[in-house]
């Protein structure tokens, strides 16, 4: 497929107009989406198609979504036998020149780009659908909303402080392009919207999306209704469940409530069980995932994706943190340091995700927690979990814990409770005789401890559930927890990361810079203090 080039569109962002494999090309002369493009039911289903292949790269969900918040964090480290992938980020020494951080920037437009595109056309596309294919149009409008939501999420996750950071969410957030660029003069140079900016155009995006998607949840393909592509679509239910997980995000306790409960009032998925869990998570489509990114024979990434990167049969660069590898720190306190392999009980079938076992490459770590969520470096074909029922479920309980402690509501403590030992039950066969009970509301969740407690358990729980799934990171920082990094899985010294009024998450490299060749090309970019 040809690739053409903006000059300063997001200083340096790279445009393309054939995303998926049987989407047309964009001819040579051009630089922008021009109206021809979407000239048929087939492109339009193409150009969607596209942004689901843009989302597979290893510059996106493929790998660097997945490897950079747990690299960031205390779940996961480099080898100390390595290609030199992720150094800085390693160590916290990451910088605006940073190859990960340009392509991930770059990689993550493109999909806003190309969603704008197809969402500027829906009105041409209406004109051209027959009255058979107008629900699949809206479908697809639909999804390309939900599409940029995700996108725009994401980098506001990644290249911003929470939006907590700031009490009316005023702080800088990410520029917000959202209109194709049709001709070259048109070509801008944005400035980064505020955090809230960005945090209410996913909402509106989210609820455009939904007005779109058919109500059933199906996806329609060629004018009818086909289940193949149920997982590894946005639907109306991967859309909530992104409304969830965004209003968590948000600190909007009801509206996560309300959207992970129709998620799971839906009863199109069931949580893995204790025995299957493990061989059922690497299955594509599997009944607890709600939304994957799909890896086919003809587009994966093959040797550059996630389970490549982990594999010990492939480059096996990054280990799970183990609090044996902390074997001296840089005079900080520990105490409280818990590794990744030791927040798991010796009963918990999530433990198989990070087993021990030897780093394969002369001179590597032994006894070592290996990463082992993805590991078919054969076919490639596992498909990249973003949203499962898990999350509507701990998502749910932790909405429903804080307005328990904002309300002194012990009815909504005890549900939270109920949600939270759902998960705990079917992952760890020893929860069952310790589960929390509604005895612990016996004390009024307002200022009480055993209520901050179970806050803190939600996080914990969350840690173990979504390990290795790229969001321990933004569970951290939303969330001002302060934790010890592991700098390898070697003899290295560990950092003690605090968030306090005098150390930001801009000091301590808990998010991203923005690309050095974004702010030297457009004179409207403003930098992350810190880089």
């Amino acid at each position: 497929m040809k690739k053409t080039y903006i000059p300063f569109l997001l200083a340096g962002m790279l445009l393309t107009g054939a995303c998926s494999k049987d989407f047309l090309d964009i001819r040579p002369q051009q630089s922008v989406f021009t109206e021809d493009v979407f000239s048929s039911m087939p492109t339009a289903r193409a150009a969607v198609n596209g942004l689901y292949s843009l989302m597979q790269s290893y510059s996106y969900y493929g790998r660097d979504a997945l490897v950079i918040p747990e690299v960031l964090s205390d779940n996961a480290t480099r080898s100390v036998r390595t290609g030199n992938r992720y150094t800085g980020m390693n160590t916290m020494t990451h910088t605006a020149t940073d190859a990960n951080v340009s392509r991930m920037w770059t990689q993550m437009y493109q999909v806003v780009t190309n969603a704008n595109a197809i969402i500027a056309n829906e009105e041409k596309l209406k004109g051209i659908a027959t009255s058979l294919e107008q629900t699949e149009l809206g479908q697809l409008v639909g999804e390309a909303y939900a599409v940029r939501a995700l996108a725009y999420f994401d980098l506001v996750k990644f290249f911003a402080r929470p939006l907590n950071h700031t009490a009316d969410g005023s702080h800088l957030g990410v520029p917000l392009v959202l209109k194709p660029i049709t001709k070259v003069e048109e070509v801008v140079y944005p400035a980064r919207n505020t955090a809230k900016e960005v945090y209410d155009q996913i909402d509106k995006d989210i609820a455009e999306a939904l007005k779109r998607l058919p109500s059933t949840g199906d996806v329609y393909y060629n004018g009818s209704v086909n289940n193949a592509f149920y997982k590894i679509r946005l639907n109306k239910f991967g859309t909530l469940a992104l409304r969830a997980r965004v209003a968590i995000f948000r600190g909007d306790w009801n509206t996560a409530v309300s959207a992970a409960t129709e998620v799971i009032n839906s009863g199109k998925y069931s949580l893995f069980t204790y025995g299957s869990m493990v061989n059922d998570f690497r299955t594509p489509n599997n009944n607890e995932s709600i939304f994957e990114v799909s890896n086919n024979t003809n587009d994966n990434p093959g040797t550059d994706g996630i389970a490549y990167f982990s594999s010990q049969g492939g480059y096996g660069e990054m280990l799970g943190t183990r609090t044996s590898m902390n074997s001296r720190s840089t005079g900080t306190t520990l105490s409280t340091f818990r590794a990744l392999y030791e927040a798991y009980s010796p009963t918990d079938v999530r433990r198989n995700f990070v087993a021990l076992g030897n780093r394969n490459s002369s001179g590597g770590e032994t006894n070592v927690p290996l990463c082992l969520k993805y590991t078919n470096i054969v076919t490639f074909l596992e498909n990249i979990k973003v949203l499962r029922l898990a999350e509507m479920y701990l998502s749910r309980g932790e909405a429903l814990a804080r307005l328990a402690v904002q309300n002194n509501d012990n009815a909504a403590l005890t549900s939270s409770m109920a949600d939270i030992n759902l998960i705990r039950k079917s992952r760890d066969t020893s929860s069952l005789t310790r589960p929390f009970t509604a005895s612990l509301a016996a004390t009024p969740p307002t200022g009480s401890i055993r209520a901050t407690a179970f806050l803190d358990s939600i996080i914990v729980e969350r840690r173990k559930e979504f390990a290795l799934e790229g969001q321990r990171l933004f569970d951290l920082n939303r969330t001002q927890t302060n934790f010890v990094k592991i700098n390898s899985g070697g003899n290295s010294a560990s950092r003690l990361i605090q968030y306090t009024n005098t150390t930001s998450s801009y000091t301590v490299r808990t998010i991203l810079p923005i690309p050095v060749t974004q702010v030297q090309n457009n004179p409207n970019m403003v930098q992350n203090p810190g880089f």
